[in-house]
């Protein structure tokens, strides 16, 4: 039905269809049979935001980057759906073997896979797949198995291999660079296996490499994007809390913020600072102001690392 839908042209046409009077609603509908209505639902294409969307092109991560309850978990579960359905049921999708990665088991099997915007919710009932509790699994009616696994557990990524990949809250995980590392390795997979990748933004070198990447793309919103589906008064009260806050930048606007506030030496001013040619230094010294009082309002530390060249000819640097 998803293919009988698209042909029609009901893609993303929830803006439309939402802002357009009743007359117009009713028409639409009445157009619809009845195997159409009850698709319709679940036509991701057609609800979707922009930033919920795969951009088109040719990439191997993409990268949902936004605001607490922007829709990313949505769009992780909608993308999964997307590569293990076929036209029908039963019929074969573009991928077979996923990997679902997140923190925890916990927090893969209940945000992941059971949550409300999760791959379960997101699936009607002749699509829906079965959760093979002892095995860590999820078995589509076509064949295709999502198996969970967890930053806590790099190794356990050594051995299976993928044709595709959702990663939830990488920007988080304690063992980020050596749990990406060996789903690398993993998704090996038919002719181009992919990663969805879905993150509020923190400050961490696994994210800001994987965004530096060429084969990486990005989408991107804030909080605010998915306002129609966040209760009011939740709206307000972060608004009223953290609104112009660097904490409301990264867990609202979904904003990668690169340096510690009131920084003293920014990214910016140590990369200008750099030299390419550094002489041989003869002396070095560490000098450290340590904090006289412990505890949350203590002293802050000073430290300074000084190298010098105190013997020969000067050299140009």
């Amino acid at each position: 039905m998803r293919s009988t839908l698209t042909g029609r042209g009901l893609t993303s046409g929830a803006n439309w269809i939402g802002s357009a009077d009743v007359a117009v609603q009713d028409r639409f509908l009445s157009e619809l049979d009845e195997g159409e209505l009850m698709a319709l639902p679940f036509l991701f294409e057609f609800w979707a935001m922009p930033h919920q969307l795969p951009p088109k092109g040719d990439w191997r991560s993409w990268v949902i980057m936004g605001g607490r309850g922007a829709g990313k978990t949505r769009a992780g579960a909608e993308w999964v759906r997307a590569q293990v359905e076929g036209a029908r049921p039963l019929d074969a999708g573009r991928c077979r073997r996923v990997a679902l990665v997140g923190e925890t088991i916990e927090q893969v099997r209940e945000v992941m896979i059971f949550g409300d915007s999760g791959i379960l919710a997101c699936s009607p009932a002749d699509r829906r797949p079965d959760w093979e509790a002892t095995r860590k699994r999820l078995v589509w009616p076509n064949g295709a198995v999502a198996t969970v696994h967890t930053a806590h557990d790099p190794e356990g990524l050594r051995g299976p291999q993928f044709d595709a990949a959702w990663v939830d809250e990488l920007a988080k995980w304690k063992k980020a660079e050596e749990t990406w590392d060996q789903l690398q390795f993993a998704l090996r997979l038919g002719d181009d296996p992919r990663v969805c990748v879905t993150t509020t933004p923190r400050n961490v070198g696994v994210l800001k490499k994987l965004l530096a990447s060429p084969s990486t793309v990005t989408t991107h919103a804030p909080t605010e994007a998915n306002a129609a589906n966040l209760a009011g008064s939740f709206l307000e009260e972060v608004r009223a809390r953290y609104r112009g806050t660097r904490l409301g930048r990264q867990e609202l606007d979904g904003v990668l913020l690169a340096d510690a506030e009131g920084a003293l030496w920014t990214s910016e001013r140590i990369e200008a600072g750099r030299v390419r040619d550094v002489p041989l230094l003869d002396r070095i010294v560490v000098g450290l102001d340590p904090a006289t009082t412990a505890g949350a309002g203590s002293d802050e530390c000073g430290i300074v690392v000084v190298g010098a060249q105190t013997q020969g000819p000067p050299q140009d640097w």
